[in-house]
């Protein structure tokens, strides 16, 4: 009878450091979710980023054709639609947060393309610093 007694105690004592120890796995899981958690959404933050650069390389792209074809970069003013009015473009990208790319022409030689990142305003560091590409 007393067998009986010792093991009951032992089990009831083991009952209670499982449920501590499950109590420690789930809160170690909860952390491990939230740090792949921020990984992976800096990850796609970033992959925005070069997406973006790479839609500006394809503009630059068809500003050249454009020049090639004109003899000079299109104004500001005529901006980049002209790349879709004359075929050179089927239809203009927008960066990766959706808005459209700023384009400013420097004499007939150069331009400034630019995005403003992930805020969509000027400056910004990390993924809302503003992507630029001058020509």
């Amino acid at each position: 009878m007393q067998h009986k007694r010792s093991m009951g105690a032992r089990l009831t004592g083991q009952a209670g450091m499982t449920l501590i120890e499950i109590m420690v796995v789930i809160a170690i899981m909860g952390m491990m979710a939230t740090l792949i958690t921020v990984y992976f959404v800096k990850q796609q933050e970033q992959a925005k980023v070069d997406s973006t650069k790479i839609q500006m390389h394809n503009i630059e792209d068809a500003l050249d054709a454009y020049k090639i074809k004109n003899g000079s970069y299109p104004s500001t003013e005529e901006g980049l639609q002209v790349l879709v009015t004359q075929e050179i473009m089927k239809e203009l990208p927008k960066d990766m947060w959706g808005r459209e790319f700023q384009y400013v022409r420097h004499g007939s030689r150069s331009y400034t393309l630019k995005s403003f990142g992930a805020d969509g305003a000027p400056g910004g560091e990390g993924v809302d610093k503003d992507l630029e590409l001058e020509h």
